[in-house]
């Protein structure tokens, strides 16, 4: 029997393990938030379909004068782990099983039973705050529970093991509260580092923008009309994600093009046009090689060739051009459409659907346009319309 549980603990553990492994691994491509972390931990501990583990998990987090605690108690019900309460704000005073957690240098996660320090199982419910008994459903018999530490600290308390709560037990829930205060922790660093990362790349484009009009509104809307595309094809959260923030650096590249040039008015002579025609490769080169700018390294160098082959640096063709390229094309010409430039007026809604649709002296979409992405931007135009419109709005509402 001892073995047994051993062996569960163990397995349990080696769960636990492999989540922290896929969780360090997925820290770059995805942003855990505490709820999806706890759930994940409370999966591997849960005991269900032959495995052995508590029948419920009180999961709450550290208010941050140390006041009290708040927080949920879970279940695992036909393999489906379910909330069995609301969220519950308790003292701990209030409990004997967080007052454990709570005795100074308690480090250690603390197996419990009923038949070791009461004479009944009715006395020992009065060890617990009356909400989380009446959320367990049935008698607590035995708990483990356990501190977690860190920047987001908190407390794991769990309920109803089979037969008897064991040192097994509590090594396993310590390894749990172990592993969500450290990648709880690191999760927050991740995404401390993500907003700074963000501000800065939103700096730089905005800095390519200073020189022309409609200042940094254009990059912002970019943005919004790439990822509304991205979504209603059907893309996954990491890629619409992606190119919603990288959209913006499509034109990076004209940070080295003379502002003289960018605001001219009037056709560009032959020799203009080429050295305008270089911002793709300029964006290019400015983003480097950081597998992290990947996207807007594609989105930079791509945003200006045509499906048909005739755009521009390198003259890509149909799927040649990166997807995240199509998609901004279609984004940039709309807006570039919609916008006032030193050569030009800005076009209504309807005006830009007839070019989208029916083409003009620059633009031919049929020849131009990605023909699955340009069906979407027709099946959600009012959304592009709208994005246009709720900028205007905002500019409008700070003069």
């Amino acid at each position: 029997m001892i073995l047994d549980r051993c062996n569960m603990a163990l397995r349990q553990t080696l769960d636990l393990i492999h989540l922290t492994d896929q969780t360090l691994q997925g820290f770059s491509r995805r942003k855990f938030s505490s709820e999806e972390l706890y759930r994940e931990v409370l999966g591997k501990l849960l005991g269900g379909n032959g495995r052995r583990g508590p029948s419920g998990i009180f999961l709450a987090s550290e208010y941050a004068d140390c006041s009290c605690y708040r927080g949920r108690v879970f279940h695992l019900r036909h393999e489906q782990m379910i909330e069995r309460s609301e969220e519950l704000t308790i003292d701990p005073g209030s409990s004997y099983a967080m007052t454990l957690t709570r005795a100074e240098g308690a480090q250690e996660a603390v197996a419990v039973n009923w038949g070791k320090i009461c004479a009944s199982v009715e006395e020992f419910q009065h060890f617990f705050h009356p909400a989380v008994v009446q959320a367990m459903e049935t008698p607590i018999l035995n708990f483990v529970s356990c501190r977690i530490s860190g920047e987001s600290p908190g407390v794991i308390i769990a309920f109803n093991y089979p037969g008897n709560a064991t040192e097994y037990d509590a090594d396993v829930l310590r390894s749990a509260a172990v592993v969500i205060g450290s990648l709880l922790t690191v999760s927050d660093r991740m995404r401390e580092t993500e907003r700074a990362f963000n501000y800065t790349i939103e700096a730089l484009a905005r800095a390519c923008e200073a020189a022309e009009e409609d200042t940094g509104k254009h990059i912002v809307r970019v943005n919004r009309y790439a990822g509304a595309l991205a979504a209603n094809m059907g893309f996954n959260a990491s890629f619409i994600e992606e190119i919603s923030a990288s959209a913006q650096m499509h034109d990076v590249g004209k940070i080295k093009i003379p502002a003289a040039l960018l605001l001219k008015e009037g056709p560009l002579t032959p020799r203009e046009m080429k050295l305008m025609r270089q911002h793709p490769a300029f964006g290019c080169e400015i983003l480097g090689d950081s597998p992290r700018l990947k996207v807007a390294r594609e989105i930079a160098l791509s945003h200006h060739e045509n499906w048909d082959g005739t755009g521009y640096p390198k003259r890509l063709k149909g799927h040649q051009i990166p997807m995240s390229g199509r998609i901004v094309k279609v984004a940039d010409v709309y807006d570039a459409l919609r916008s006032k430039r030193s050569y030009k007026a800005p076009m209504t809604h309807e005006e830009a659907l007839h070019v989208f649709r029916e083409g003009d002296d620059r633009i031919n979409p049929g020849a131009h346009f990605d023909p699955e992405v340009l069906a979407t931007f027709f099946k959600i135009e009012h959304m592009f319309d709208m994005i246009y419109d709720s900028s205007i709005l905002k500019i409008g509402l700070k003069r």
